[in-house]
């Protein structure tokens, strides 16, 4: 990441977003080609709704400029984070990236919550950092290890081909599906170490993202799930990657079920996705975007679920 000063988003990127935010189709084609068009790295704002603090945008990164454009990334979880999470709570942040979440979050929860931004990208975790610090957020803790099962030292590689560090966040030890990315070696950590490291105990809301290495990372926090110590997860599970290393959505779906967890589907559909991304204001129920999940239930190629414990399903 640049040590150079940013300065405000172009006027044409605000006016830009106020267009595609209210088009009932086509977003991400108008998103890409305003994106083409190009701009030096400059301070976004999320929405008024998810806090509104600054963030690190460069349009070259998908992730970037789907927020700073559209207002949402993956907007089915940004709603039911907005549900699930109140004043005070604590939230954590698995794949992390550059703080999408991590943000939203430290808004939702308040600066009486707690939130825990685990990411394995060094160039992600400067970013992570960055944006904390520009908007005084002290409630966020990050911490730059890969999740995992045991302590040690993994080689990840980064997606795409570009070396530039101001975009392409994303690390992935799926080696067989993904290449010809830089290669980094990172540190591997349990969560229930990390959560240890940073005083928390029991976490409200749980979220995963981390490119077939939930199975892995899920063995590595044993002991909160055994003692009930995690209420919620939002997981997205990565079917492709999990076989590539060794493991199957069969064995993440069985781990949890065996500590007592039920499951949810998260809708993905482009009707899902168009209702969610339109949604303003926070507080709307996420149960048109859920559905129970059975043993047996074709989850498809990427599933995305929320798991609870008993006693706190989502509200109808």
């Amino acid at each position: 990441m640049s040590d150079m000063p940013l300065g405000p988003a172009p006027r044409w990127v605000g006016a830009a977003a106020s267009i595609i935010q209210r088009l009932p189709a086509g977003r991400y084609r108008a998103m890409n080609w305003v994106a083409a068009r190009g701009a030096d790295p400059f301070w976004a704002r999320m929405p008024a709704d998810l806090g509104g603090a600054l963030f690190r945008c460069d349009l070259r990164d998908p992730l970037m400029r789907e927020v700073c454009l559209t207002g949402r990334y993956e907007p089915q979880e940004t709603t039911l984070l907005q549900q699930l999470l109140e004043p005070g709570m604590t939230c954590v942040d698995v794949g992390a990236n550059w703080g999408y979440f991590a943000l939203v979050a430290a808004h939702l929860v308040g600066p009486d919550g707690r939130v825990v931004a685990v990411e394995a990208d060094p160039r992600a975790c400067r970013t992570l950092r960055a944006n904390a610090a520009r908007n005084h957020l002290d409630h966020i803790s990050v911490v730059e290890a890969a999740a995992s099962d045991r302590p040690g030292t993994i080689g990840l590689q980064a997606y795409g081909h570009g070396a530039d560090d101001l975009s392409n966040f994303g690390l992935t030890s799926t080696t067989t599906i993904i290449a010809g990315g830089s290669r980094f070696e990172v540190a591997a950590r349990p969560l229930d170490a990390v959560l240890d490291q940073v005083g928390i105990e029991r976490v409200d809301v749980l979220k995963m993202d981390i490119e077939g290495a939930e199975a892995r990372a899920l063995a590595g926090l044993e002991r909160r799930l055994s003692a009930s110590a995690i209420d919620r997860i939002v997981l997205e599970l990565h079917p492709a990657h999990l076989r590539d290393q060794g493991s199957s959505v069969d064995a993440v779906v069985s781990l949890l079920r065996g500590h007592g967890y039920a499951a949810w589907r998260i809708d993905h559909s482009p009707d899902a996705y168009r209702w969610a991304a339109q949604m303003r204001g926070g507080r709307e129920t996420p149960a048109s975007l859920l559905a129970p999940y059975r043993d047996g239930d074709h989850l498809g190629e990427w599933p995305h679920l929320l798991w609870t414990r008993t006693g706190l399903e989502p509200r109808a």
